[in-house]
């Protein structure tokens, strides 16, 4: 019999999927297992909480490790490490017992707390310290939520864990937690990579329910008998820290440059700089630029968070209910196709969530603009991509020009890559090469270099990246296009937001 294979395995949990990976030590995907994710209503909470069920979570974490396990012969595995979306924790006592709801980040409850938050320390002042904007959503403002309405869960918690951390814990028993999901709480000071004591006096959390802060790729423990009978990992399987699945995605593409930005298109867009600075300027904040640390020691990543496939979905679920469910996404792109460059007059600005996105600075909601008689969902569908391509060019522009970087090429992750009409609109609006991973799970693929990393598989994160390929098709710019739409983003687009903007902060003072 031949020598067993080793194999590293990446654990992602997603917002909208769960999925476990093996991957051989040139970064070849073994085999994969994957379960649906999605937030629930709080049981008894009030109509709109929704929160994270931490236990079926876990279950389906388990559930994917078992697929990907015996789909690839039960390899030996050399290593584990987690990813998972940011923001989202959850207060445990000192046995690991659940002592409030994980609350998601789907859930609007925490705005008043954000107001508030705003009223005790000036807003850039927050950035300054943490890279962030005062997002509802942040962690920060959850921990202010639980002090006024739950405060006995903070005074009874051992610890506070990300849902990265969480799984973590149901892994291997170790509180824990590292930097990059660290930097996504507004509780992280970036420029000492640790807890801010002053925002956590402010909202009167305990600084010793945090855990102490690793470097991406460290060993936390080893696969406990219990865990190792539940997700089907081997017991004694040493388990690193992973990261936030936007920096340990940036890790799996390959890119560590800066003159290579990071294109990540979900429901949300998400446009990243690697710098080796933090700079925490006015005009990045005035343009909605937020930075968090990077997995590769000494770096951060300076990013322009948009909404951008939200808007698709908002287009297939108005517009295209006439078509299959399955069909829907090829119809569109098939109608956008056919409309010209300019979409025949119809101009979308793709705020539709406001106070976030790149122009929250103007108040902006989502509108649609050049609309007659004639005009076809068709028109809009091309318009949608086109604005989203737009606010892309825009953020990046804002990050180039803030920090003295000069990308030279965009390389683009996520669900947006399966559409190839959107792709070459992002080559031609930017002006810039699209460089498109091959790789069908970088994400994963990143967890488990960090994996590798902490196995010893790879001495240092540099010697990871150097290990493994990095397969890319291109994406080039078309000059007359290029042409065509920098005219329309300097005299149509850029205006719409500024010009509106009185009008929008009347319809929202309406809304309160």
């Amino acid at each position: 019999m031949g020598k067993a294979l080793k194999a590293l395995l990446g654990i992602d949990v997603g917002a909208t999927g769960i999925k476990a990976g093996l991957f051989d030590e040139s970064g070849r995907l073994i085999a994969s297992g994957s379960r649906r994710n999605g937030p629930t209503q709080q049981p008894g909470g009030q109509p709109g909480w929704m929160i994270w069920d931490v236990d079926r979570i876990w279950g389906d974490v388990c559930l994917a490790c078992q697929e990907a396990i015996a789909t690839a012969g039960h390899p030996e595995v050399g290593g584990v490490a987690v990813t998972g979306f940011g923001a989202d924790g959850v207060p445990l006592g000192a046995k690991g017992e659940l002592l409030y709801p994980m609350i998601s980040w789907h859930c609007g409850r925490t705005a008043p707390q954000k107001e508030w938050l705003d009223a005790q320390i000036e807003p850039f002042e927050i950035y300054r310290i943490t890279g962030y904007h005062n997002y509802p959503i942040n962690t920060i403002n959850r921990l202010r939520w639980l002090r006024e309405n739950y405060p006995q869960a903070l005074d009874a918690a051992h610890r506070w864990l990300m849902v990265q951390d969480y799984i973590v814990y149901r892994l291997t028993g170790a509180f824990s937690t590292e930097a990059t999901i660290a930097s996504t709480t507004m509780a992280l000071d970036l420029n000492q990579i640790a807890w801010s004591q002053r925002l956590l006096d402010v909202v009167e959390a305990p600084r010793r329910i945090l855990p102490e802060i690793s470097a991406p790729g460290s060993v936390l423990g080893q696969v406990t008998n219990v865990a190792a009978e539940q997700c089907g990992v081997p017991a004694g399987t040493p388990v690193a820290t992973g990261g936030h699945d936007c920096e340990v995605g940036a890790l799996g593409s390959g890119v560590a440059s800066p003159e290579v930005f990071i294109d990540i298109t979900g429901t949300w867009e998400m446009v990243i700089a690697a710098l080796d600075r933090f700079i925490p300027s006015p005009p990045l904040y005035a343009q909605g630029i937020d930075y968090e640390v990077h997995t590769i020691p000494g770096r951060y990543l300076c990013q322009g968070l948009m909404l951008a496939g939200g808007v698709v979905e908002w287009v297939l679920e108005s517009f295209y209910r006439d078509v299959a469910p399955e069909r829907r996404y090829e119809a569109l792109i098939r109608e956008a196709s056919e409309v010209p460059p300019g979409a025949n007059g119809v101009v979308v600005l793709p705020a539709f969530v406001r106070s976030m996105g790149a122009f929250q600075a103007y108040n902006a909601s989502g509108t649609i603009i050049g609309l007659t008689t004639t005009s076809s969902r068709g028109q809009i569908a091309r318009a949608v991509l086109e604005a989203c391509s737009y606010q892309l060019r825009k953020q990046m522009e804002v990050i180039a020009s803030n920090t003295g970087t000069s990308p030279s090429a965009l390389r683009v992750l996520g669900g947006g890559t399966r559409n190839p009409l959107w792709l070459q609109m992002k080559a031609d609006v930017t002006g810039l090469p699209l460089e498109v991973p091959q790789h069908s799970e970088v994400t994963l693929l990143g967890a488990a270099m960090l994996a590798g990393v902490g196995a010893g598989v790879y001495s240092s994160l540099q010697e990871a990246i150097q290990a493994t390929r990095f397969p890319l098709s291109r994406f080039e710019p078309q000059t007359a296009l290029h042409e065509r739409y920098s005219e329309l983003f300097q005299s149509v687009f850029m205006p719409l937001a500024p010009a509106l903007a009185n009008i929008n902060t009347a319809l929202g003072a309406s809304l309160n």
